[in-house]
């Protein structure tokens, strides 16, 4: 009887233990994703000045190449995360947009190598925006 109780105690708390983590799990993920979007939406703030900037100025225009690299980076590691299940729609929803964001990001860099840095006529504006109104969701995020 005692050996059932002792078993019964620690199945409780490793249930409990893994309770925690998959608590922790979910910030954790929760906090990723809006730590992404913000920086998405920050990256979509500084992209249009920087381009028409980069239009007659070789730093701006090695500076706008660079934060293309960086949010391509940035793509790279949030694709790679793992969501809890509960939050799995939306994490294949920022993929899916990351994924069309970093081939339109190269697409633009060829521009760029010709010459062409107005960002206004490209379709990365939409695709952030898409990005950016994914936020509510991630608030709303709930294990």
């Amino acid at each position: 009887m005692k050996q059932w109780l002792g078993i019964t105690l620690v199945l409780l708390f490793l249930s409990g233990c893994s309770l925690v983590e998959e608590v922790n799990n979910s910030l954790d993920y929760t906090e990723q994703a809006t730590t992404f979007v913000n920086e998405a939406t920050q990256f979509a703030g500084t992209i249009p000045d920087l381009a028409q900037e980069a239009a007659n100025n070789l730093d701006a225009k090695e500076k706008l190449t660079e934060q293309l690299e960086n949010m391509k980076t940035q793509i790279a590691e949030f694709n790679g995360l793992e969501a809890p299940a509960f939050a799995q729609n939306i994490h294949e929803t920022l993929v899916g947009y990351n994924e069309t964001l970093s081939g339109q990001i190269d697409e633009y860099r060829t521009q760029i190598e010709n010459g062409i840095t107005d960002f206004k006529n490209t379709e990365m504006a939409q695709t952030l925006s898409n990005i950016q109104e994914t936020m509510d969701q991630i608030k709303n995020l709930a294990p």
